[in-house]
């Protein structure tokens, strides 16, 4: 086994999220002290990058930075931000993970971006026509992984099929599941009930040699019915953030004037449960499943903790050599 392999390297934009080095660089630099044989490059303003890095204790020779001229923001469309920004965080790791001078890239900014580049400059796997963002969230028992979360709004029942396997591998590989259950998210368990996608993906996969359980409805979603839950990228993205967006809601009944100590008491109990245990910040980041090459997407509000376990989402992935079992899976 070659030193690329025992030492993978891991790309990070210091410059994305919505706090930038300040938080990233130290995030990204305690995923490194707890994660053996890995190393760590910073993309981004070196100057800000070393202002920071000089606060943070053991930054070392596992550390190197690959100073960047250009950011793209946010609101920024994303195509035309790939092609006119090449001294970007972004797209600078995309074309090092290219040419196999890092082994992942990870970024908390522009979820866009990273799809558009990692498509463009990575390119897809063989046998996948769409990738997906895949990300984990939380059950009664355990936790279940959602895909697509955002990267295709307009699917086809192929693509759901492609999004199943790939998410079945993720299951198998990264989290250990030893047979995968895959359910399709709709309206009704009943094999017709749904969209016309819907029906035409539930015959697919109940043909396809997978471990399909059938439908699942929101209403059970967090109760543990599957392994993977599949559907198009607009219903996954809202559903992610309705998931997300509970522990705000809990956060603001918490507040109301008319609660007594007792229940606002047992809130807080709940919130700091909550906190510990289905807050994004534990899950890290997303993996965009099917492009050749390991790329996590954290979320834009991500904190140090969470930066720190993007990074070690993708040292996961790299380790499993992911990409390779997914493209095996397809053919």
């Amino acid at each position: 086994m070659g030193d690329k392999e025992t030492r993978p390297i891991i790309g990070v934009d210091a410059m994305g999220g919505d706090h930038g080095p300040a938080v990233v660089v130290p995030g990204a630099l305690s995923a490194l002290a707890e994660l053996a044989g890995c190393d760590l490059v910073l993309y981004g303003d070196e100057q800000q990058i070393a202002a920071v890095m000089e606060q943070v204790p053991g930054s070392g020779s596992a550390v190197r930075v690959v100073h960047c001229s250009q950011d793209i923001a946010m609101t920024e469309a994303a195509a035309a931000a790939i092609r006119n920004k090449p001294d970007s965080p972004i797209v600078r790791a995309m074309a090092d993970l290219k040419k196999g001078q890092i082994q992942g890239v990870v970024s908390a900014g522009s979820t866009g971006a990273m799809v558009a580049a990692s498509l463009i400059i990575l390119g897809r796997l063989p046998g996948i026509d769409r990738p997906a963002i895949a990300t984990l969230i939380p059950t009664v028992s355990g936790e279940i992984l959602l895909l697509d979360a955002g990267a295709n709004v307009q699917c086809t029942p192929a693509h759901l099929v492609t999004f199943a396997r790939m998410g079945s591998v993720y299951s198998s590989e990264i989290l250990g599941v030893a047979q995968p259950r895959i359910g399709q998210l709709s309206i009704g368990s009943e094999p017709k009930k749904g969209m016309e996608l819907n029906v035409a993906a539930y015959e697919l996969l109940a043909a396809s040699g997978l471990n399909f359980v059938g439908n699942i409805e929101g209403n059970n979603l967090l109760l543990d019915p599957c392994d993977v839950v599949i559907t198009d990228g607009f219903t996954g993205n809202n559903t992610l953030k309705l998931v997300e967006g509970f522990q705000r809601f809990l956060g603001g009944i918490s507040q109301r004037e008319d609660l007594s100590q007792e229940e606002k008491l047992a809130f807080g109990l709940i919130l700091k449960y909550m906190q510990n245990n289905f807050s994004y910040e534990a899950y890290g980041g997303a993996a965009l499943l099917g492009v050749a090459g390991v790329s996590i997407i954290a979320h834009g509000r991500s904190s140090s903790l969470a930066l720190a376990n993007a990074v070690k989402v993708a040292w996961e992935q790299v380790r499993a050599d992911l990409p390779a079992k997914l493209t095996a899976a397809q053919s």
